[in-house]
Formats: C-alpha cells, structure tokens, sequence
C-alpha cells in the first residue's frame, strides 16, 4: 500500500509539473542531472571586463553602480540582492523536479556576479526548495530572508496564500517574477508579474488554426484527452475553448484517464478508436502518452497528436515508431536552431559554464527570461529612485514591459499582474519526424513567419468563460 500511494502522489507531482509546463508553453529538449549546491556561491565571483548584454537587451544590464535595497525590504542586507528561488527538486516523490528552474537561477546569478552585479549588487540566490510539501516552510523562508522570488514556481503554488502573517505571500508583501505557474489561484493573483504570461481566462488558438489548415482533413474530428486532475481541467477548459474558435475543427469530446497514468492503457486506446477523433490534443505527462500512443497504435489508430511545450522532451522520443508525428507548439526557440538564435546560444552556454551537470528545458528558458525581466525593471527603479531599489518599483516596471522577448529567447508576450494577464497568440509548430524534433509551421522567413519563425495572428487569441476559479487577491496592493 505504501508503495502504491508513493506512485499516485508522484504521479499527481508530475501531472502538476505539466500543467506548468503546458501553460507556458516554452519548449525544448530536456535533460536533467545531479542537483547543484546551495547559491550562496554565486556572490564571491567579482566584477570582470565580460559584456554583460544578453541578447538583444541593453549591455549594462549587470555592472557595477551604487544601487542599494530599500532597508525595509532587503531580507539579509541591503548590500546584496536576496533573491528566493521556488523550486521542489528534493521531493521524494520527484526527485529533480523544477531543478531546471533552480541551475538556470544559479547561472544566471553567477553570470551577472561575475559582471558587477545588478547595479553594484551581488545577487544571493535562496533556495526556496519546498520538497512539494512543505510549500508554507520554503514561503516563512521567503518573508524572512528575502527581497523577491523570481525564476522558479512550486508545484502546489496555490499553497503559497496560507493565511498565516509569517508566511502568506501577501500578508509579508513579498512580490514574484515566477518561472512559471500552476494553479489558477496564483496564475490570478497581484504581487506578481509573469514573463510568460499563464491567465486561466484565456488562451492561443494559432497553434489548433495552424494545424487545422496544414491538415484539415485530419484536424475535422478531434477529442481533448485528458488526466483528471483540478489543475488539468483548467488546461482542457483552455484547449476546449479554442478548439471552439477554431474553423474546421470539430469537438467530438473529452476524454480522461486516471491522474497516475494506467498500467493497461487499451481501454483508453479503444475509447479513442469509438469516438472517430483522428486528432488527440493531449493533456498530461509525455511518458503517459507514449504509452497512451503505442497502445492506440497497436489498435491501428493512424490519427495525430498535437499538444503543448511539455511533449517537447526527448523523453517522447524513446517512443520510436509510436511517437513519428507527434506535434508539440512551443513559443521558445528550439535548441536545434541555436546556431541562429544568438539568445538561445547564450543561454546554452550560459548554464554549461556555471552549472554543473544541469537542467535543460522549457521551464529553464522561462525562468532566464523571469530572471532578465526582474534585472530590466530593476535597473529602471535604481534610475528612477536614486539607486534604491523597492519591491513595487520593481513590479510597475516589470508589468510596464511590452513586447518581450527575454532578449530573443522567445515569441513576444505582454508581462502583466497575474489580475490583468492575457495570453499571447504567437508560437510555432514542431514535429516528430525520423526522431527528432523538426520545425513544421511557420517556414522561416515564410508567408506566415511574423518575425523569428513565429506566426502572431491578431485573432489568435480565445476567451476561456469555463474557468471560474478565481486568484487570490489582496486589494490593498497596487499591482
């Protein structure tokens, strides 16, 4: 029985795992290894002569200056940037789980160290590692010891309001620039801004469009099927409601499958064959659909998978034959084609230099475009303030970014409060083919490439009115 329960609680992680992965949509080949130490190291690396531009973003964004922490916020010290990073890589159910987020804060970190700081500040990075379960814990750690959590996220992130003042991220007004999100409850809450946004409200339909036209034959009946799981829903209700707005795609249902997987998925399989879907749009964990595909393919089911960045994983292509033209959309630029995305290339190198054995995936990209849009918004307020640095600064600054590409690591967004965040239409479509990952639509430099090898439709967006879970509020913040 113990062992049963271990399995259906880390199935569940990972399925919550997923429902950050496909929210935000930022994709690439994933690899994962031994957990790095503890990120005090990164302040004892000193200021070097290296460029300290990423991307295309401005060159001073670290360097020396005089910048210091508003003294009431400063957690450890207002001579250093005590930055928490949310993360869940020691969980027994999961071990490594958003570990990705945790290497790509520690290189970024050590990179920005190493070229001054943030205006004269050296960044601390706190590990904020709830283990899954102990989220209230790693947030007491946070109101204690820091000025802001940026580049990571909990699995469980609606546990980070428990109503307790010492631990409440409200009630310590702590503020947030997260890799990503899970829950409605903070994907809709204020003291955050996202660089990727992940609104419950609303969705990209460019991506089901784009598909509908290169295959509307194959596109006319599909089925979303999914693991039944709260945080699941809310991803279906999205891909439901723009399967609606969707010309030529025709609904024929949802299907679910239990929230730990099944060790006889042929039931599941033969449910897709009734149902006359020739398309499946997945929502759950890669692993669970390649057992889900072999099983269907085995029953001659010839029909396609199209899903988000969470497929994106070379874990899917241990699959072999099953698994040939799959279709993931993502909105970061593949790492196939970093030799011609500057951005992708320095992120690459980046966590190779100052991480040993990293973590490399989606959630990484997003979590360097967190960590550069916090250095941008606070190299504006040190402008602005006379060198000092306070945390509603930071985020009026953060949400006033438009346009952002993380430097050129991925499609453009709109940071905004979690409260006012709309989902943006662009991305791009990749496919399995001959085991590999290969873009598909748009062709770059093509009809409907609308810049970088991403399509951006104006009418690309869909409302979602079937999630009705609320984030949690406090009204007495202004952003």
């Amino acid at each position: 029985m113990h062992d049963r329960g271990n399995t259906m609680r880390r199935s569940v992680v990972v399925l919550l795992a997923v429902a950050a992965l496909t929210a935000g949509a930022c994709g690439s080949n994933a690899s994962s290894g031994s957990s790095e130490g503890e990120g005090a190291e990164t302040t004892t690396t000193g200021a070097t002569a290296r460029t300290s531009g990423f991307g295309d973003l401005p060159s001073d964004l670290c360097g020396d200056g005089e910048f210091s922490v508003d003294e009431a916020e400063a957690g450890t010290g207002t001579d250093k940037l005590s930055i928490g990073v949310a993360n869940d890589r020691t969980a027994e159910v999961a071990p490594g789980l958003f570990k990705v987020n945790y290497d790509t804060s520690v290189a970024f970190a050590s990179w920005c160290n190493d070229r001054g700081g943030i205006g004269g500040l050296p960044i601390e990075i706190v590990d904020l590692d709830a283990g899954v379960f102990d989220v209230e814990a790693a947030m007491t750690k946070a109101c204690n010891e820091v000025f802001a959590m940026v580049g990571g996220g909990f699995a469980q992130d609606q546990l980070e309001f428990s109503g307790n003042a010492s631990s409440d991220f409200h009630q310590c007004e702590m503020i947030d620039i997260p890799g990503f999100v899970v829950s409605a409850e903070k994907g809709g809450s204020n003291g955050q801004v996202q660089a990727v946004p992940n609104p419950a409200t609303s969705v990209a339909n460019t991506w089901l469009a784009d598909y509908q036209q290169l295959y509307p034959d194959q596109a006319g009946e599909s089925a979303v099927v999914w693991g039944e799981l709260p945080s699941l829903e809310v991803v279906k209700n999205k891909y439901e409601a723009a399967m609606g707005d969707v010309d030529g795609i025709e609904n024929t249902g949802a299907q679910t499958y239990p929230a730990v997987g099944a060790t006889d998925w042929t039931p599941y399989a033969q449910r897709l064959i009734e149902s006359d879907a020739d398309t499946v749009v997945w929502v759950g964990d890669v692993n669970f659909l390649k057992n889900f595909l072999s099983m269907a393919r085995q029953q001659k089911w010839d029909g396609t998978v199209v899903s988000e960045a969470n497929v994106y994983d070379e874990q899917l292509l241990a699959g072999g034959e099953a698994v040939e033209g799959v279709i993931s959309r993502i909105v970061a630029h593949p790492l196939e084609e970093a030799d011609r995305w500057p951005a992708t290339q320095q992120y690459l190198d980046m966590v190779d230099e100052y991480v040993e054995d990293p973590a490399l995936g989606p959630l990484g990209v997003q979590s360097l475009s967190a960590w550069l849009l916090f250095a941008t918004a606070a190299n504006a307020c040190g402008e602005q303030n006379d060198g000092v640095l306070d945390r509603e600064c930071i985020l009026a600054e953060a949400a006033a970014v438009e346009d952002w590409t993380g430097g050129g690591l991925h499609a453009p967004q709109d940071p905004e409060s979690g409260t006012d965040a709309v989902a943006s239409p662009c991305g791009m479509l990749v496919v399995v083919e001959d085991g590999r990952f290969m873009r598909l639509y748009p062709e770059l430099d093509g009809t409907d490439d609308d810049g970088d090898g991403f399509h951006c439709p104006k009418d690309g967006v869909s409302r979602v009115t079937t999630n009705t879970v609320e984030g949690v509020v406090d009204p007495d913040r202004p952003t």
